[in-house]
């Protein structure tokens, strides 16, 4: 199963909230943070890394915060999860387990479908 980390859970959540704001606008970290219920410090961490990953734009000043660099429809969510965590491992069983020595594992190949549609 994908285990999906606090931090990128927090990202898909500040997505989907700057998807739902007016087109072009600049939503502060604070507002996103109240309206997610989240630690404003741990937001903007998350903030910077999608920023990073070129997903959300920023401003600074009075009218300042982030806002969604394309259509929140167009982000795959694989797409979120690797700028916040890193690209995903392709190997190892997704059962938690240490890679096994069969080659006919019956999950391997669903695993590799999975990620291949995401």
């Amino acid at each position: 199963m994908l285990r999906v980390s606090e931090a990128a859970n927090l990202a898909i959540h500040a997505l989907a909230y700057l998807g739902a704001a007016p087109e072009d606008a600049h939503v502060p970290v604070g507002e996103i943070a109240r309206g997610l219920r989240r630690s404003p410090t741990h937001l903007a961490k998350v903030l910077h890394r999608l920023a990073r990953a070129g997903l959300v734009g920023s401003a600074r000043g009075l009218r300042g915060g982030y806002r969604l660099e394309r259509a929140a429809a167009a982000i795959p969510v694989l797409e979120i999860l690797e700028a916040v965590d890193g690209k995903l491992v392709e190997e190892g069983c997704i059962l938690g387990e240490s890679i096994c020595d069969r080659g006919a594992c019956v999950f391997r190949g669903l695993q590799r479908d999975i990620l291949d549609q995401t």
